[in-house]
């Protein structure tokens, strides 16, 4: 199993690693046909056949009986999006206990917002990427500089910390069931969802499919 970080933002600080994690597609169908008292040790054609109905009906619990567990570097505003998936749990690096870093994600291209959907973005083709490269960046070095001033005041961190701006990176854990990854890149490997957030989820779903291989053949066929 492969747990080296995959870099997913084109900056070499942002990335995806995974962990640990429990189960695999036999537990899938295991979990599904232990009211009949079977198990096996192999997945058989019988058996992708019962994963393949399992999702097309949205049979979601055999699903449910096993665990990931990514460790996520993330920007804040992509971390609050990703927040918003409950049924896991996350743990994050807490700005009062240590010092930010001096890491922000800054866009390699400025999009602009669309004019017929209010929370999506199209291409910048209109944009002065430039200038709003150069506003981008003045403002992240600004703020961070700020934060290293109240420091050195001797102002606390978990007070310091309110100068950073959203696109400070974090890190934390995330513990999820197959079920609920299948439902964040649902949802988040979308063409609606927001161009960064795609790339976490299109990283989780690479590290996932080489431990729940016949489930995610099944997802693409």
């Amino acid at each position: 199993m492969n747990n080296k970080p995959i870099y997913v933002l084109n900056d070499e600080v942002g990335f995806v690693q995974l962990i640990q994690s429990v189960g695999d597609d036999t537990g899938i169908v295991n979990s599904a046909r232990v009211s009949f008292g079977k198990k096996i040790d192999s997945i058989e054609d019988k058996d992708r056949k019962l994963i393949k109905y399992l999702l097309e009906h949205d049979h979601g619990t055999p699903f449910e009986h096993n665990s990931i567990t990514f460790l996520v570097k993330a920007p804040i505003f992509i971390a609050r999006q990703h927040f918003r998936h409950r049924i896991s749990s996350f743990n994050e690096i807490s700005g009062r206990y240590v010092e930010v870093k001096e890491e922000f994600y800054i866009p390699k291209e400025f999009r602009q917002q669309s004019t017929n959907n209010r929370q999506a973005s199209i291409e910048g083709n209109e944009l002065e990427h430039e200038k709003a490269n150069l506003i981008y960046t003045k403002t992240v070095k600004e703020s961070f500089e700020n934060y290293k001033q109240l420091l050195a005041l001797g102002v606390a961190r978990e007070q310091a910390r309110g100068v950073l701006p959203l696109t400070t990176y974090t890190e934390y854990y995330w513990t999820c069931n197959l079920r609920a990854l299948l439902h964040f890149i649902k949802l988040r490997d979308h063409e609606n969802a927001q161009w960064e957030i795609q790339q976490y989820a299109k990283a989780m779903k690479e590290i996932a499919k080489e431990i729940f291989p016949e489930t995610f053949k099944i997802l693409t066929m």
